[in-house]
């Protein structure tokens, strides 16, 4: 029993780690500032000074807002943290919740591999893993969505910004193919907690300030790519947690696309009780 709670914790942890703190976004825009941005997405004089003129704290707040309007999306990106290099990839659905994670790199006693790949569809999660013989993935219940849950993590990440002091505008930059402006900061996690204003919901607030600070974290160092349309095109996050150094680079596309996200086959899924039978088995 032990054993297999333990699996279920860990791989719910996972598809947490992926589906909240957000999945990241390749090597990142091609900053410029001034010249032509290298690879897809050209240099526009007229929109680049769109980007440049606008006010940092406004075009954050609009961006969030627009954001959490937004009921779809991908998200691909890279995790460097005390536990090694990842790389992650999501579609994700808010309404109604779900989702299909992968995270490749770290090899785990759930993932000796190095590959999870976790489903999950209103309040059942889904683990690919041969636990049970003759099966390829097991469920488990998790709970639905309430209205209390945080918001997506580019919604947050642009609120969260909004609070540093520090805030700039670093460049104009090519992301995905679109241009850019590159806003960055430094968010005082105790500063965060205690924040009273409109760029963030109370929810998102104690839920990321929160989570930083279980991290030992108590700045972040915070970078949102906004587009000339007013979408988060790419977040960053940096600082030193309580193991070690972390930096995660998250990018974000196809928001409003038809993801169709289903659990696996029926035939091909074992239940919470089928994995805990196989694993009391494995365990004498």
């Amino acid at each position: 029993m032990k054993a297999i709670r333990k699996t279920v914790v860990a791989v719910t942890g996972v598809a947490l780690a992926l589906s909240l703190a957000a999945c990241g976004g390749g090597d990142g825009g091609t900053s410029d500032g001034s010249g032509a941005a290298k690879g897809s997405g050209r240099k526009d004089d007229g929109a680049d000074k769109a980007l440049t003129a606008a006010d940092p704290v406004a075009a954050l707040k609009s961006a969030a807002a627009k954001g959490a309007r937004h009921n779809t999306y991908r998200a691909k990106g890279k995790v460097k943290d005390e536990r090694g290099d990842s790389v992650t990839e999501g579609a994700f659905q808010v309404k109604p919740r779900a989702s299909d994670m992968k995270d490749t790199g770290r090899k785990t006693a759930e993932a000796p591999d190095g590959v999870t790949h976790v489903i999950s569809v209103g309040d059942k999660m889904y683990f690919n893993s041969p636990m049970v013989p003759g099966k390829k993935w097991w469920t488990f219940g998790v709970g639905g969505a309430k209205d209390t849950d945080p918001s997506e993590p580019f919604v947050r990440m642009a609120g969260a910004l909004t609070t540093a002091k520090d805030l700039k505008l670093a460049g104009v930059e090519t992301v995905g193919g679109r241009r850019t402006a590159h806003y960055r900061g430094t968010v005082v996690v105790a500063e965060l907690a205690a924040y009273k204003g409109d760029a963030m919901k109370e929810n998102d607030r104690d839920f990321t300030a929160k989570g930083w600070k279980d991290d030992g974290m108590e700045k972040v160092a915070l970078d949102v790519w906004v587009d000339g349309e007013g979408v988060i095109a790419r977040t960053q996050e940096a600082g030193k947690r309580t193991k070690g150094d972390y930096l995660r680079n998250d990018e974000y596309s196809d928001f409003g696309a038809a993801l169709k996200i289903q659990p696996p086959p029926a035939a091909e899924t074992a239940t919470e009780q089928e994995a805990l039978e196989a694993q009391m088995k494995k365990d004498k």
